[in-house]
């Protein structure tokens, strides 16, 4: 059992004992993922793979938060609690402008112009380099407007 899983579980217990139904439901969304993978994987999860599933449930939240209609402010509140709980669990995330520094060093070391077709190669360099620091929407978002 990974070190994440097992602090998830104990923040479980601890939120049981507390009554806190949000931080349950989201410590238990968390385990049963990662607890699945490690189920279907037959071997324990590293760090990074750990994280992969923190990062979709928090991708997921965050989409579900931007469908939500403005008038449901139950709703809207409930969400940014759980993305704030679940973000305690990630690396802190880069800023757009730490992202851009490193998309220009990577195209400075590289050799890549600023075109579109330079965009993949960028995108896999940046996402394998900084995995678990940031997101590919927010990636990709910085990158085409370094791109012409």
């Amino acid at each position: 059992m990974g070190e994440l899983l097992k602090q998830l579980r104990k923040d479980n217990m601890q939120a049981m004992k507390d009554h806190d139904a949000l931080k349950k439901g989201v410590y238990s969304l968390l385990i049963s993922a990662i607890a699945l993978a490690e189920k279907e994987s037959g071997k324990e999860l590293t760090k990074d793979e750990e994280l992969k599933y923190v990062q979709r449930e928090l991708k997921q939240t965050k989409e579900a938060l931007a469908e939500t209609p403005a008038n449901r402010t139950d709703i809207i509140d409930e969400n940014n609690k759980k993305i704030a709980l679940i973000e305690e669990y990630l690396p802190k995330q880069m800023s757009e402008a730490e992202i851009r520094t490193a998309i220009e060093a990577i195209m400075t070391e590289k050799g890549l112009a600023a075109e579109k077709k330079s965009q993949g190669p960028i995108m896999k360099e940046v996402m394998a380099k900084y995995a678990g620091k940031t997101d590919g929407k927010t990636v990709n978002k910085v990158l085409s407007s370094i791109l012409k």
